[in-house]
């Protein structure tokens, strides 16, 4: 009957204290001279279980007498497809660690200087009938079947990432079988169960365990012990260094155990602050940072973890503009919200910042996948000059001032909305958000005045936006800023900002012109070559491209045909090149599903006066025109659906 030992606690201390009983525990199995058993260190991928097992090998080695003939011999399986690659991984080791004196070299590498082939019938459940023959290269493996007693003790050997080798898992598992029941060995087996007993493999590794596993354990998560040694790895930062104990707060609080990903964000903030020397005698310096470590922990951990797909969701929908309907774009600001609550609910006041800032966590990611470095931001939103702070930039301190300070900023804040002075929509709609925010939670209630002074302002926002690309892009914005301050309370006063807000967009949205009408109505020799390239951009709202919808239905036809008229020959064919390239009118097409309705009365009415102006023109000017309007008439066949329009 083997014992199993499982060790689940999430507090940092008995972490500490199952893995120290996990060590003693592989002292003592050492002790044994013949233990006929294997050893599985199980666990999650990145909670340190090589972490665990290196230290131990190393105070392994510093207990050990000197005259110890076999080091422990660590071997990862990762990538490895064939059982000769284990033995060569082996000899690797072996070869130059054999003996502990010089003088012994020669006279053990003279034993094992011949190679031999053991074949080894494997029988892993026990019924008498071999599962597989192996075939062992010995090489300087005889060495542990050897009667010398010089290496007949505490034979260890320990096979990593079992479940990242690319050998089959009958093949492998008789492989190491062949350790512990001919040679006798010690044998520690390191992986991730869950994934090695996926499958068919699932039984293999159930029998295997059932014959050669005599202990099993969990390795937890030791942060305490891994911070150690990734703090003094390279690069070695002195501000990692000097907050190992803000670092376990921030991790503790992701519920994250892959060390791998703590390590990574570690690195790469350590890399970030050691471009901050400009910012150093700043008093700032030290809150902002710890701030910055933060964000920098939680952003990897839950990137990486459990929440990649909505942030990674959040992202296209914030930064790239990708397209979500209304119902899906509730549910992700809803999970975005919870998220952002869920740390600011158990914020242990590591800064005097707000511990999850959404658009800090963005930054953080467009860094962890471009390279794009945050230094400048950091420096512009935490380092700004005293004098220079405004209400808005505040927020995130509101919870560190006392009472008077607090209501000497929410006046300023209200006030500053009021008079137009926030700069820009993203800044306004985060602005707004916040006080609807301490409203919602009557932490300082909305004045009816104070709210209907606001909405009344709004309209003053837009004076500023004239075409159609700025005012979606400020749209956009504003959308943002309201999204950065997430939270799981219900923002009753929210919608009736958002609504006069949206109303005065759609307003100014009817008088703004897109970039392809403003071109068009402006046309000339020096900008006629942008309509192709322009043809195949998004609309301002990144909802398709140009080409398809229509596009003349908007423009003011007269101007663009006195545009037209003041082209010179080779600008004029280059409008006709535009014409046939966007309704494909170069040849037959199997269907034409653009949304070009809307251009059929524009362009008959272009076409009009194209062939009025072919009355009165001679020569090369004629043909050109008498070629625009061919192309012409094939576009507004083709809007009507007919998919043999081709002008020639």
């Amino acid at each position: 009957m083997k014992i199993k030992s499982y060790f689940c606690y999430s507090n940092t201390n008995y972490r500490q204290k199952m893995n120290t009983n996990i060590e003693q525990f592989l002292n003592g199995y050492m002790i044994n001279p013949d233990p006929q058993y294997a050893v599985l260190l199980k666990g999650k991928w990145g909670c340190g279980k090589t972490h665990f097992i290196n230290h131990w090998i190393n105070e392994y080695r510093r207990n050990q007498s000197v005259e110890q003939v076999l080091e422990p011999i660590y071997v990862s399986l990762y990538g490895l497809s064939d059982t000769k690659q284990i033995t060569i991984a082996i000899n690797r080791v072996i070869c130059p660690i054999m003996y502990g004196k010089t003088a012994k070299i020669g006279k053990v590498l003279a034993k094992i200087a011949s190679a031999m082939v053991l074949k080894h019938e494997v029988d892993l459940n026990y019924d008498g009938i071999s599962d597989l023959s192996i075939n062992i290269g010995i090489d300087s493996l005889s060495k542990f079947k050897s009667n010398d007693n010089l290496a007949n003790s505490n034979k260890l050997l320990i096979f990593d990432d079992l479940e990242r080798s690319e050998i089959s898992m009958k093949l492998l598992l008789g492989y190491l079988n062949y350790f512990v029941e001919q040679c006798h060995c010690h044998l520690i087996i390191i992986g991730d169960e869950d994934k090695i007993a996926e499958g068919e493999n699932k039984k293999i590794f159930g029998e295997f365990k059932e014959k050669t596993i005599g202990r099993e354990f969990e390795i937890a998560t030791d942060i305490h012990s891994a911070l150690d040694t990734f703090v003094n790895q390279t690069p070695k930062n002195d501000f990692v260094v000097g907050h190992q104990k803000q670092i376990e707060k921030f991790f503790a609080m992701t519920e994250c155990n892959n060390l791998r990903i703590l390590r990574q964000a570690l690195w790469d903030f350590s890399r970030f602050e050691e471009t901050m020397t400009d910012f150093l005698e700043d008093k700032r310096y030290e809150n902002t940072m710890i701030h910055v470590l933060g964000t920098y922990i939680i952003s990897y951990c839950e990137y990486r973890g459990k929440n990649h797909e909505l942030l990674d969701k959040w992202i296209q929908y914030d930064i790239k503009g990708q397209y979500f309907d209304k119902d899906a774009l509730e549910n992700l600001r809803s999970q975005l919200g919870d998220l952002h609550q869920r740390y600011n609910n158990i914020y242990q006041r590591l800064s005097n910042h707000q511990t999850f800032k959404i658009e800090f966590v963005e930054r953080v990611l467009l860094e962890l996948n471009t390279g794009s470095s945050i230094k400048e931001y950091v420096g512009k939103e935490y380092f700004a000059p005293i004098a220079e702070v405004r209400s808005w930039t505040r927020i995130n301190e509101a919870y560190a001032m006392s009472n008077t300070e607090f209501i000497s900023f929410y006046r300023t804040l209200i006030d500053d909305i009021c008079s137009v002075q926030v700069p820009n929509m993203k800044n306004l709609g985060y602005a707004i958000a916040y006080l609807v925010y301490l409203d919602s939670r009557t932490i300082k209630e909305f004045d009816e005045k104070d709210f209907d002074n606001i909405c009344e302002a709004l309209p003053k926002y837009w004076e500023d936006f004239q075409d159609e690309e700025s005012v979606y892009n400020a749209r956009f914005e504003f959308s943002r800023g309201v999204n950065f301050y997430m939270t799981d309370q219900k923002l009753e006063k929210l919608p009736a900002i958002c609504e006069k807000f949206n109303e005065e967009y759609e307003n100014r949205l009817k008088v703004s012109k897109n970039l392809m009408t403003r071109t068009l109505e402006k046309l000339s020799d020096s900008n006629v070559e942008d309509l192709c390239n322009l043809n195949n951009q998004a609309l301002p709202d990144h909802s398709c491209t140009y080409d398809m919808v229509s596009i003349f239905n908007h423009v003011d036809m007269e101007k663009l045909m006195n545009n037209l008229l003041k082209l010179n020959n080779e600008s004029l064919n280059t409008f006709t090149h535009f014409i046939r390239g966007r309704y494909d009118l170069s040849h037959n097409v199997g269907n034409w599903i653009h949304d070009t309705d809307e251009d059929i009365k524009p362009l008959e009415k272009l076409k009009e006066k194209v062939d009025e102006t072919i009355k009165s023109e001679k020569y090369i000017r004629k043909g050109a025109f008498m070629n625009l309007s061919k192309s012409l008439d094939g576009a507004i066949k083709r809007c009507k659906g007919d998919l043999h329009a081709t002008p020639f």
